[in-house]
């Protein structure tokens, strides 16, 4: 019998496992990805193209295309794909990122096969629909808008884009008098173009049947080429300014943003590095959590992350604080990145951060969904199917003198951008 007056006993993490896949080139060059699990049913479809903000000719031509295909189809208005959906209890979204769209459907198993007839209708069959393009321009409009009223917004995209160039795709943000200016047949040009499942990675993942999978290729394993998608043009980052500062006289906080370049996940150096910006600000118990929330009582959070894509990676490191701690908190974040340069991280602090990171990637892999979410990570980012196990292995085994070498190599402060949006000090 299980004695509740004691705490469970502690165990090692030594090793995480994802879900074996079973992969399948159709006959128009797709590959479908199939991860089985009867444990619920349920099961995820998706479909991601190469139609992200990568590819498009200028800015918010992807998202309006994404965005686009669930307005209207041959058969169906927009309002009968949402009454479909809402009557199978389902859930089906079309999503731009800066590499990739994402088609993507949650459903009882039992109701796949409508359903993706349904899918299939939307992706080949789009209408494009005037009047709904128009409204999709307005309320995008309208919500930008809204948007750069706030400090964040504004000092993530004065960092992307003093760091990549304005007319990066990594830079975020939209213009919305170029938005407005997008006409329908540059979308629908976008979508002849780029919407080509020769170049598709298919992700089923869940309780399905070998007949699911047949219906899955007569739809999408034979047809929907449109033509030869155009090849992606190349970017490099221009470093445009170092160090910015856009005024707000009304704002009473200042949004900040300091960071640099970060080496790809393919890097040997990128699981360590990992571990690195985790003690520096990747958890709430990190350095500049402890010294400027908690120590110091200049914002609510601080953090420090790695903006992963396909291309090419960021860092930064990202606050809000009171005007009149902006100076302050931007020496204290040089500080805390300076001392990881000089001094060995101790052994307690260390093994505390391991056992966070393993931990969490263990929780990130409780379900199957989950599973799947980094399965398809390995497969866009074309990593080894060792890849977390090998993150895993590196965490633990990472020794001090390791994380300053590596400090010492890609915390340059000289090749640092920073950005603040705010109120300035009188």
């Amino acid at each position: 019998m299980l004695n509740r007056t004691e705490a469970p006993a502690l165990k090692e993490i030594s090793a995480v496992q994802l879900p074996s896949a079973e992969v399948t080139t159709f006959p128009n060059k797709s590959r479908l990805h199939r991860i089985f699990n009867s444990t619920q049913p349920i099961l995820k479809f998706e479909i991601v193209l190469k139609a992200g903000k990568w590819y498009e000719p200028y800015n918010g031509i992807a998202y309006l295309a994404a965005k686009m295909l669930l307005e209207g189809t041959q058969q169906y208005s927009a309002r009968q794909i949402a009454d479909i959906i809402a009557f199978y209890g389902a859930s089906l979204e079309s999503n731009q990122s800066f590499d990739r769209t994402s088609i993507t459907l949650y459903t009882l198993t039992k109701h796949f096969d409508p359903l993706i007839e349904l899918l299939g209708e939307i992706l080949f069959a789009p209408t494009f629909p005037e009047k709904e393009f128009e409204l999709l321009k307005i309320r995008t409009i309208q919500n930008i808008s809204v948007e750069k009223k706030k400090n964040a917004y504004l000092a993530n995209q004065l960092f992307t884009r003093n760091f990549y160039g304005p007319n990066h795709p990594y830079a975020t943000g939209m213009d919305e008098v170029i938005l407005n200016q997008i006409t329908l047949p540059e979308i629908k040009d976008f979508y002849h173009t780029h919407y080509n499942l020769s170049e598709a990675e298919i992700f089923i993942c869940g309780d399905f049947s070998s007949e699911d999978i047949l219906k899955v290729e007569s739809l999408f394993g034979k047809a929907g080429v449109h033509q030869e998608s155009m090849a992606s043009k190349e970017y490099k980052p221009l470093g445009i300014i170092k160090k910015d500062f856009l005024v707000k006289e009304d704002s009473l906080q200042s949004s900040i943003r300091v960071g640099s370049a970060w080496p790809a996940m393919n890097h040997p150096d990128y699981h360590k590095l990992a571990l690195l910006n985790k003690i520096l600000g990747g958890y709430f118990g990190s350095r500049l959590m402890k010294n400027i929330r908690e120590d110091k009582g200049f914002t609510y959070g601080i953090y420090s992350t790695i903006s992963v894509k396909e291309h090419h990676n960021l860092f930064f490191i990202a606050t809000d604080v009171n005007y009149q701690n902006t100076q302050q908190t931007l020496d204290e974040i040089y500080r805390e990145v300076n001392l990881l340069k000089s001094e060995l991280v101790e052994t307690s602090e260390l093994q505390t951060v391991q056992n966070y990171i393993v931990g969490k990637l263990a929780n990130d892999l409780s379900t199957i969904f989950d599973q799947s979410e980094k399965y398809k990570n390995i497969i866009l980012h074309q990593l080894p199917l060792t890849f977390y196990s090998n993150y895993i292995n590196a965490i633990k085994s990472v020794t001090p003198e390791e994380l300053n070498l590596l400090a010492n190599r890609y915390y340059i402060l000289d090749s640092f951008y920073e950005a603040v949006v705010g109120k300035p000090v009188d």
